[in-house]
């Protein structure tokens, strides 16, 4: 169901406490309810529940708290269901029947928990464990643990910040991390989200909404041990999971506080170039180690700028990457700050400022408010008898304010980290040279190899095995004792099958960098970039691991009996980019003869290659027809540039001259498991001619599409064959309806979609119409135009 009802149950307004509770928690909850600004009704045995949900006593949109558990049943799940109520929270540690669920599902009514501590809303109320006084902002907070969400949210809630929505899923039975992370992509009140988790439900799942949210707002995560567990908080393979969806780690809970603070405080810049501001050589030397510690850039005062400072500080001096201002009364250094930052440069100004007889915390903070400080104005108030005060009235005041320069630099990084991450995942994909796999004799191997019951692949067999997939020939003798690499294909209980590489000289070991397929070599070159390998005297050793990650990449995707995989990788001097002059040492390959299914081994979609196909069109004419791959990005781009400049205004709203890289990249760069964008290349002509899109909302139910066919093409029957393919992959895929938004001027779009079965109703915009298709033979439910 996804996001399905969620936003509902979050602006709910009218809370049934379904039994008596029986801790001081439970207790603490039912008070907070109470005092949460709507209406609280106590059913607290079987009778009173009945007489709740009898109507005209039932109100629309509540939502469900259970403290007795055996008070619920499957006909009290109808009854609730029919008197409007949207979603159950689950207060008590013991898990959700599946009787309940399944109950439940039909009527789309949502389960939080159980373990949940509730939630709170800006425009709703605090059904659970937050102050109800919490003040409305632009952050969403989602996260697994009520306490650490309760300590969250009383830190900012003592800084004043405030959020959007915030919600604790706790054990997740139905509604989970991903499904909140939907609601926040879709949600226009809420600008960045705080994340926490402990575990992963459905690491695909989690996957795809992680990135569709992180492509739109920043998303900070925390990761912490699950309850009894043992491995470390920190698992290197969610970091690594993290990472490629877009998400932006915290290790630990204060730098969450710190990317709090960030995200609600600090606008974001595209450059990090920081400026020092200190009354004392000592404490900007601190700042500048803090900028330095955490790869930000220090900025260098220009002189015209130093002049300017001196007529206010007649003893300030420049340092590397600072300006010591001396001895400096409150309000010249208040319009100091404001004068430095009235220009572009630098980003952002790290005031530190340390107490004295003459330079009291408090004077400044009052000189700073009467200015009106910028939001790129830092503030770092040392000490702590007077600073804790002066931290108290800068965060009253709306500055961005730290007790150490280590805190304040590291929020800097988490918000220029949001930008640099995207950037970096938009970067578009050199054009992979496919290489030629023995698929033939790579499917004999394994099959024979399962007859015999075997579950390895050991040495001379596996090596026969790799050497299918393009990987290199056995060494002639043994390298174990020179240095070489170690190449892995394991599978994650949350994550499923991760790909892993690791330098190995001797005892020494480099920094294993980790993956999932579907790789590019972009991406891999970025696993090897981040072993961070010293120089090496033998050429093209990238390449080479790059052309030995992918064809890992390849394994993981194409062929699901293998469970795991460990290979060394030996680069002999003068070794070239070609892999097969690389060396194989001790591999192996583990089978398994029933392996899970697609979304349990693979948490990122591959590449739907089975929609390829060959079109004939009425014309005669032939198309290639296949799904966009992210190397596709400049085709795609050379093919809206010579589209006439009328089909680009048809199918984009908007007349468009320059189409930027973000923009193709967003176009080739996709989620196969929410999106279908299909390009078509003509027969014999080189380039790109059609594209047409499919975009998937996040419950599921309903598709968005588009389609362009190039004026040189047009009218052949390319585009009623782009939509039929549309067509039939929604149907596939179990959608409700498609729809399209047609600007009223463009007929022949209108006309193909009547002729599809589309209806055409009525838009906002009266210079557009919408054309709706029921897949499920329902009635649209719109009223035609």
């Amino acid at each position: 169901m996804s996001a399905q009802n969620l936003q509902t149950l979050l602006r709910s307004r009218k809370v049934l406490a379904i039994g008596m509770p029986c801790s001081a928690l439970e207790r603490g909850l039912l008070d907070r309810f109470a005092a949460g600004g709507g209406e609280l009704i106590r059913a607290p045995d079987d009778q009173s529940l009945h007489r709740c949900l009898t109507p005209p006593a039932a109100a629309d949109d509540g939502v469900a708290v259970v403290f007795e558990p055996a008070l619920l049943s499957t006909h009290a799940i109808d009854l609730l269901a029919a008197a409007g109520c949207r979603g159950i929270v689950w207060t008590g540690a013991e898990p959700v029947p599946a009787v309940l669920l399944q109950a439940a599902r039909p009527h789309r009514l949502r389960f939080l928990g159980s373990r949940s501590a509730g939630f709170f809303h800006a425009a709703g109320m605090s059904c659970g464990a937050f102050p109800g006084d919490l003040p409305a902002g632009d952050l969403a907070l989602i996260m697994q643990s009520g306490s650490i969400a309760a300590a969250a949210v009383d830190w900012a809630a003592g800084r004043g910040i405030g959020f959007s929505w915030a919600v604790t899923t706790g054990a997740e039975c139905d509604a989970d991390l991903a499904d909140f992370l939907d609601l926040a992509a879709l949600d226009p009140s809420t600008r960045a989200v705080i994340l926490q988790l402990s575990q992963l439900r459905a690491g695909r799942k989690f996957m795809s909404a992680a990135r569709a949210c992180a492509r739109l707002k920043p998303v900070v995560v925390l990761q912490s041990r699950g309850g009894g567990g043992t491995a470390p908080a920190a698992d290197p393979v969610r970091s690594a999971a993290f990472a490629r969806a877009g998400l932006i780690e915290c290790e630990t809970l204060d730098g969450l506080f710190d990317a709090l603070s960030a995200l609600a405080r600090i606008p974001a810049r595209r450059d990090m170039q920081v400026l020092t501001l200190g009354n004392g050589a000592g404490v900007c030397a601190l700042g500048v180690d803090a900028v330095l510690r955490h790869e930000l850039t220090p900025f260098r005062c220009s002189d015209a700028q130093l002049d300017r400072l001196r007529q206010l500080a007649p003893r300030a001096r420049r340092l590397d990457g600072a300006v010591d201002l001396g001895p400096v009364d409150a309000p010249a250094m208040a319009q100091i700050c404001d004068e430095l930052l009235a220009g572009s440069s630098p980003d952002y100004l790290l005031l530190m400022h340390s107490p004295s007889i003459d330079a009291p915390h408090a004077a400044f903070v009052d000189a700073l408010c009467a200015v009106r400080a910028q939001p790129r104005l830092v503030t770092v108030w040392l000490g702590l008898s007077t600073a804790t005060i002066a931290r108290q009235r800068s965060a009253a005041a709306g500055l961005a304010t730290f007790a150490t320069a280590g805190q304040a630099a590291r929020a800097l990084r988490f918000r220029w980290l949001h930008g640099r991450t995207r950037e970096l995942l938009m970067q578009t994909p050199p054009l992979r040279r496919r290489s030629s796999v023995d698929r033939t004799s790579a499917g004999r191997l394994l099959d024979a190899a399962l007859q015999r019951g075997a579950g390895t692949l050991e040495d001379g067999a596996a090596a026969a095995f790799l050497q299918c997939y393009g990987l290199p020939s056995p060494a002639s003798q043994s390298f174990a004792n020179l240095p070489h690499f170690e190449l892995q294909l394991q599978r994650h209980r949350e994550l499923g099958m991760v790909l892993a590489i690791t330098a190995v000289a001797g005892p020494l070991r480099s920094n294993t960098a980790r993956g999932f397929a579907p790789l590019d070599a972009l991406l891999a070159q970025r696993m090897v970039e981040s072993m961070a390998l010293p120089a090496s005297p033998t050429p093209d050793r990238d390449a080479t691991l790059v052309a030995a990650l992918l064809a890992l990449s390849d394994i993981a995707l194409e062929v699901p009996v293998v469970s795991g995989l460990r290979l060394c990788l030996h680069l002999p001097a003068g070794v070239g980019a070609d892999p097969h002059r690389a060396e194989l040492g001790a591999a192996r390959v583990e089978l398994e003869r029933r392996p899970p299914s697609e979304r349990q081994r693979l948490v990122l979609a591959p590449y739907p290659d089975a929609l390829r196909r060959t079109l004939a069109t009425r014309s005669g004419h032939r198309y290639q027809l296949r799904p966009v791959r992210p190397e596709d990005e400049p085709a795609l781009v050379e093919l809206l540039q010579r589209t006439r400049p009328d089909d680009i205004r048809l199918r984009f709203f908007a007349s468009i001259r320059h189409f930027s890289h973000e923009m193709a990249a967003r176009m080739s760069q996709i989620d196969y498991d929410r999106e279908l964008v299909l390009v078509a290349e003509a027969a014999g002509e080189p380039g790109l001619c059609a594209l047409a899109q499919l975009v998937i909302d996040p419950y599921g139910e309903d598709g968005e599409f588009a389609v362009l066919v190039h004026h040189l093409h047009a009218g052949a029957g390319l585009g009623h064959q782009l939509m039929d393919e549309l067509l039939a992959y929604g149907r596939r895929h179990g959608l409700h309806r498609i729809h399209g938004d047609v600007l009223s001027e463009n007929l022949a779009m209108l006309a193909l979609a009547r002729r599809l079965g589309f209806v055409v109703v009525a838009h906002e915009d009266p210079g557009c119409r919408r054309v709706v298709l029921d897949l499920a033979g329902r009635t649209s439910g719109d009223k035609p135009d």
